[in-house]
């Protein structure tokens, strides 16, 4: 097993938002069969458009089976506090103070306004990223400040195997001196190379859906596009889930009628939501825990892909 550190930029003066790319990653790619996953690592592809939100330890930039792309521009991105669940220390942080987003690093309190996760914080240093390469596996270590009583140990782990399978499997230890909560999720910018989402994008869930206020045509367990989005438009359901259970977490994705994303997750989902816009068609699946100083959690996503018979050869 081979591994090596990769630190971000030290002693850093606070800035609105980092101006880096993704030229600043790692690439690493994992194959299996017709499968191909290329992933960033240590990386601020996200942080010009989305701010420090997003967690850069790794991001899957790419999906392939057969040459075909599953992937958006912004790829499978982790998120840790989206509604500020995870965003540790933030309420007990002064003005000026640090807080610490998981998978970024620490960030400065500047608004007297509760967390929220398209405000620009600025930033005030990156945590290191620890990669552990085997073969058809990545995985991403990080250990968050040690200056700070809100502390925590994080592992991201990627492997790639047999029917197009993707598995991310996650471990995250409270590290630290005090209890707190978090709240994770992956935003999932599926696309199906250049077919943007449309009335064709339709996601069904192995759990029933909530009535929500929404754009999308809502079914007992699926939900669809009614027309076109046009530029600049997007859609959006998201509820919470009650009593649902790890048996039940499973989502599929499909366009035109064809399945080509497969979902299981090993636990019990907390909450669904479902993006969409030019960019990508985006279910996402919230899995909420509380961990004592000394705990861990463990869980893991996994994702089976296929592509079209009409795409394999060639007609888009």
């Amino acid at each position: 097993m081979m591994s090596k550190r990769i630190r971000g930029p030290a002693a850093w003066a606070p800035v609105y938002v980092v101006s880096m790319g993704a030229a600043f990653a790692d690439v690493h790619v994992l194959s299996h069969g017709n499968l191909r996953v290329e992933i960033e690592t240590a990386t601020n592809r996200h942080m010009h458009e989305f701010g420090p939100r997003f967690d850069r330890t790794a991001v899957v930039r790419s999906v392939t089976v057969d040459g075909v792309e599953f992937l958006g521009a912004w790829g499978l991105c982790d998120e840790f506090g989206l509604y500020g669940d995870g965003v540790l220390g933030y309420e007990d942080a002064a003005i000026g103070a640090p807080f610490v987003k998981i998978g970024v690093g620490t960030l400065l309190r500047d608004t007297d306004a509760s967390y929220h996760f398209a405000h620009p914080y600025p930033v005030s240093g990156l945590f290191p990223v620890l990669l552990e390469t085997a073969a058809q596996q990545l995985s991403v270590l990080q250990d968050s400040d040690p200056g700070l009583p809100q502390r925590y140990q994080y592992r991201k782990t990627y492997t790639v195997g047999a029917d197009s399978m993707l598995t991310i499997a996650y471990h995250l230890t409270n590290s630290g001196e005090v209890p707190w909560t978090f709240e994770h999720y992956n935003h999932h910018w599926f696309r199906l190379g250049a077919v943007a989402p449309g009335p064709g994008y339709r996601v069904s869930s192995g759990f029933t859906l909530p009535e929500a206020e929404t754009k999308f045509l809502l079914e007992p367990n699926a939900l669809r596009l009614a027309a076109p989005l046009r530029a600049g438009e997007a859609a959006y359901y998201g509820s919470d889930l009650e009593d649902t259970t790890v048996s039940e977490n499973a989502v599929a994705l499909s366009v035109d009628g064809s399945t080509i994303v497969r979902y299981e997750g090993s636990f019990a989902p907390a909450r669904f939501a479902v993006y969409a816009s030019a960019e990508g068609f985006c279910p996402e699946i919230f899995k909420r825990s509380a961990l004592q100083p000394g705990e861990s959690a463990s869980w893991s996503a996994t994702y089976r892909f296929t592509a079209p018979e009409s795409h394999r050869a060639g007609e888009h």
